[in-house]
């Protein structure tokens, strides 16, 4: 199954969610790091649910809680693939190399990413 797109404004939605694992309108707004309207959270969670199929909406009480139905993981690499493809030419080493010379790199991150180059190389 193909995930939906989703919007930044949607994403730091679902972030609140993958943080919290579940929560109510006022959870996410509550979660968020700029003031949002209660209405416009909801009518974005809701649109989540019904539209786009990535959160579950499940009635407690007087209100209702979502949850998330997609990983951090998996829309992260779709994010990614998609950044890749429209962005940098289908490029990987163009993204890679942006990302690395725009914030720098860690002497850890580096070791992570010879890691898991030489694991590709013995898997070819």
């Amino acid at each position: 199954m193909t995930e939906p797109r989703l919007t930044l404004y949607e994403l730091e939605l679902m972030d609140v969610l993958w943080r919290q694992g579940d929560g109510t309108v006022q959870d996410v707004c509550d979660g968020l790091e700029r003031d949002l309207a209660y209405t416009t959270v909801m009518t974005t969670l809701n649109l989540l649910a019904n539209k786009k199929g990535v959160l579950k909406r499940t009635k407690a009480g007087r209100a209702f809680v979502y949850s998330p139905l997609v990983t951090r993981d998996n829309v992260s690499r779709n994010v990614l693939r998609e950044l890749r493809d429209v962005l940098f030419g289908n490029r990987l080493p163009s993204l890679m190399l942006n990302m690395i010379n725009e914030d720098g790199i860690s002497p850890e991150d580096a070791d992570a990413i010879r890691t898991a180059l030489d694991q590709l190389e013995g898997e070819g």
